[in-house]
């Protein structure tokens, strides 16, 4: 074979490596468990256990009378930074084992391929929408034994996510639902829940809404939970509604 066909034979390998590579990469980044991370998941539960209460959560603790001690602390309004050493202590000494989080991690990574084709869709169609949904290359997933089911960081993209020692989620049995509706409320925070002031149970509904009118086919277990203002459903019926979210925020909360 002539030097020049050689080459065009190794550049065109090469090309389509980086197109592999470029096309299969994770927008997922699963991260091991540790003590300083679950013992911030417990001081953070407790420090807001009255709102969660409220809010009519599922709260899920260590059973230990240093926790009902500290969620006591914390309903008097004298809980804070200082407590959160005994936790790290507790944690690190009393309940602590890498081997309670395999089981939800291998779940995870089961989904890996799914959750990174519904990240990609939501960057396809982003830019057509009138309000702008913020995205990061990559979320890092954190896993959790203690909490009240999901949460995020729109600074940060990270995610945390409740699991148990048997690999089981909080209300779906396959976590991508619960992760695409934390990607979810990153993308929305500040352009769209923070710029309108939405309540609380506003903001699920409208994250709700969002993940359902996207991906029902994708994601089919997904369901939109009884909460925030009903009155919104019927300016939001159909995808095509999500690209103009923000004049119809506007024109919802002028109702």
């Amino acid at each position: 074979m002539k030097p020049f066909k050689l080459l065009l034979v190794f550049l065109i390998s090469i090309s389509s490596i980086i197109c592999i590579s470029q096309t299969s990469k994770s927008r997922i980044e699963i991260t091991q468990a540790s003590v300083g991370q679950e013992a911030t998941s417990i001081w953070r539960t407790i420090n807001d256990i009255a709102f969660f209460e409220k809010q009519g959560y599922a709260i899920h603790l260590p059973k230990d009378s240093l926790i009902d001690s500290l969620i006591v602390k914390s309903k008097k309004g004298v809980f804070g930074n200082e407590d959160f050493p005994g936790i790290y202590t507790f944690v690190e000494s009393k309940v602590f084992n890498q081997n309670n989080y395999k089981q939800a991690i291998e779940k995870v990574e089961s989904q890996i391929d799914l959750m990174n084709n519904l990240i990609n869709e939501i960057d396809s169609k982003k830019d057509q929408w009138d309000w702008k949904f913020k995205m990061f290359d990559k979320y890092k997933l954190i896993f959790t034994l203690y909490g009240t089911g999901g949460s995020y960081s729109p600074d940060e993209g990270t995610i945390t996510l409740l699991t148990n020692e048997e690999g089981g989620f909080m209300n779906y049995e396959e976590p991508a639902n619960t992760i695409i509706h934390e990607i979810t409320h990153i993308g929305m925070e500040y352009s769209i829940v923070q710029k309108h002031k939405l309540s609380h149970a506003l903001k699920e509904r409208l994250v709700d809404t969002f993940v359902y009118l996207m991906f029902k086919e994708e994601l089919p277990e997904y369901t939109i939970q009884n909460m925030g203002n009903t009155k919104i459903d019927k300016y939001i019926k159909k995808e095509k509604d999500i690209g103009s979210l923000n004049g119809i925020m506007l024109e919802f909360l002028n109702e």
